[in-house]
């Protein structure tokens, strides 16, 4: 009995002192915004535009300390810009509110959306890791080929699901794997490193690949331009692909395996599920999927918006049955609730004026077109690093829209792929974390792959949307 209320008190002070280290930074991050807003806003803003510059400090800050989960940050730019925009409450004239509020129904959020419920198809159905078996199956036995195969599959994987649903899904079938190599055999390294960079990268390759891409869409949108789901495939696949090769090389050389084969027949994932999958609903969902890919792919031909074709795998696995309202509940909402604040944040900088007054000062900094675009591109790797890359991305690329207007696309596009090559640190992305998880790897193991990616991957992304924006179309 004693030792259960020790435990008790134990869990409580615990509980305790998170909650107080989480109010004690909320409360930090509050007062000095309110201070830098005070003090040192620039000059000649509107009350509308300080309160819009005060609600970017705070979300910057809240997203860097994680002071409240990112989500959370997502819900409070909405009441927020509902209450002291909407209201004179605070002595500001009240604007209509409706465009922030209408971020939940954006295309982008059907897009993502769509993708969800497909991504839930293929669990549902065992998809996943029928694919992942019979990939490990067919690679063959060699160190090198064992680690491309995964990294392929999670590179393609990535580009569909999510990438943190495509990690852990690999993670499951080949961590018993590495625990059979033993911590001191290197290719186990090279494995737990290979895949989440493969699946952070591979978010690169599609719209719905990661929410960065989404919100580079969807603020391209409100500017009046379109970037379709296969154009913007041609922008992200070749550096998604590259990227993932650099890698698997680079992970060989560092990480060389004392094996001349891997047996992988213990790594086909521990746990085994009971039910079969129903082949109706397999079916369904399959043929749902290639439908749905193909009208993506193809929007330039029939004109069909993405979002209302993202509608597809909605009506069709919900109508048959495939997906029920348990699997709805366990959806990412609070991805859809972060990047529905993070559009309304973007929208809110635009809207004001301030963005236009941030590009005002940016504009006296006499860098030319690549160059003013690397920094842009760069800082929001480095950002990504240390928060999440959806709201580093909702911060810079409104402001390089309208610091560079006539490259709005390639300087949108070219921020969403660089915020995919934040991979520096465990906590960079969530494939880093989860692999990181496993307890085979520590802190320092991240930085040489980190460092390759962050370095390599914006530059690449620049130079592969300038090539194909202004001399391939």
């Amino acid at each position: 009995m004693a030792d259960s209320r020790r435990y008790a008190q134990y869990l409580l002070g615990k509980v305790f002192h998170s909650f107080i280290n989480r109010l004690s930074s909320f409360s930090g991050v509050l007062l000095l915004c309110f201070l830098i807003t005070y003090f040192f806003s620039p000059e000649g803003l509107d009350h509308n535009q300080r309160f819009v510059f005060f609600l970017l400090l705070f979300s910057v800050g809240l997203w860097f300390t994680e002071a409240i989960p990112p989500f959370a940050v997502g819900i409070l730019i909405l009441v927020f810009l509902v209450y002291f925009l909407g209201s004179d409450v605070m002595g500001s004239d009240a604007v209509d509110v409706s465009p922030y509020i209408n971020t939940w129904s954006s295309p982008v959020i059907w897009l993502l959306l769509g993708g969800f419920f497909l991504a839930t198809g293929l669990r549902k159905c065992q998809m996943d890791t029928a694919i992942l078996r019979w990939v490990l199956s067919k690679v063959g036995s060699r160190p090198s080929w064992v680690l491309f195969g995964l990294m392929m599959l999670s590179l393609l994987g990535s580009m569909i699901m999510s990438n943190t649903a495509t990690t852990a899904m690999v993670l499951a079938a080949v961590v018993p794997l590495c625990r059979n190599l033993g911590p001191e055999e290197p290719f186990s390294k090279a494995i737990l490193l290979g895949v989440p960079t493969a699946a952070a990268v591979g978010g690169m390759g599609t719209i719905i690949g990661t929410p960065s891409n989404a919100i580079a869409v969807g603020v391209l949108n409100t500017t009046g331009e379109d970037v379709s789901f296969g154009m913007w495939m041609i922008y992200g696949m070749v550096p998604a692909i590259l990227l993932t090769l650099l890698t698997w090389r680079f992970l060989l050389i560092r990480y060389r395996s004392k094996y001349s084969k891997i047996e992988i027949s213990a790594s086909i994932t521990e746990e085994e599920i009971d039910v079969a999958p129903d082949r109706e609903a397999k079916r369904i969902t399959i043929a749902t999927l290639l439908l749905t890919i193909i009208l993506w792919i193809t929007t330039p031909l029939h004109g069909f918006h993405v979002a209302a074709i993202a509608a597809i795998p909605l009506v069709a696995l919900t109508a048959s049955g495939v997906v029920n309202a348990e699997d709805l509940q366990r959806m990412p909402w609070d991805t859809l609730m972060l990047v529905s604040g993070g559009l309304a944040l973007g929208l809110s900088m635009q809207k004001t004026g301030l963005a236009e007054l941030f590009v005002a000062n940016l504009e006296g900094i006499p860098l030319a077109l690549i160059p003013m675009l690397i920094l842009l591109c760069f800082v929001t790797m480095a950002m990504s690093n240390i928060m999440s890359n959806t709201a580093a991305s909702t911060i810079i690329v409104p402001l390089a829209i309208l610091l560079l207007p006539l490259q709005a696309e390639l300087a949108a596009v070219s921020i969403a792929l660089s915020a995919s090559s934040a991979l520096l640190l465990p906590v960079s992305t969530p494939p880093n974390a989860l692999a990181y998880a496993t307890g085979m790897l520590q802190q320092k193991d991240f930085r040489a792959t980190g460092l390759l990616i962050g370095i390599v991957g914006p530059a690449m992304a620049i130079a592969w949307v300038y090539l194909v924006r202004y001399l391939l179309f």
